[in-house]
């Protein structure tokens, strides 16, 4: 005898939470080498570095925030489940996207000069980060 009911629609089932974080981790390392390989815009336009300094440290703060709400759900248990973590994955994937779409606004003939700049910044934030775990430590230790 047939069966009166309908087939049930295909649920599409969900990766656990962590191997949609490697699967995250993934998509990111692929994204790496085109920001390597990538060039700035050629551009006739005026640059404002102070628009394009303050939408990059946005675009920063906003990777920062999603980092640091997947690593905080992720530090304690229950994991989130399937569904919520597929959320945070796709958030941190777009600020991460969108931080690099800032970086490509930056024009070639700016490029160098910000490059330069860079290095020193990033070591001067590694300095303080280096101070900032010291101080931490000290107070940990009395």
């Amino acid at each position: 005898m047939a069966s009166a009911t309908a087939p049930a629609a295909a649920v599409p089932t969900l990766a656990s939470p962590l191997e949609q974080l490697r699967h995250l981790a993934e998509e990111l390392r692929l994204l790496l080498p085109r920001v390597r390989v990538g060039e700035a815009q050629e551009t006739t336009e005026e640059f404002n570095r102070e628009m394009f300094w303050r939408r990059l440290n946005e675009a920063a703060v906003t990777v920062s925030r999603e980092a640091t709400t997947l690593t905080t759900v992720f530090s304690q248990l229950p994991l989130p489940s399937p569904q919520e973590t597929q959320k945070f994955c796709e958030q941190v994937h777009a600020a991460i996207k969108a931080f690099i779409a800032v970086y490509y606004l930056l024009p070639k003939d700016q490029a160098l000069r910000t490059m330069t700049l860079f290095p020193t910044t990033v070591s001067g934030l590694r300095a303080s980060r280096c101070l900032r775990y010291q101080e931490i430590t000290k107070l940990q230790l009395f």
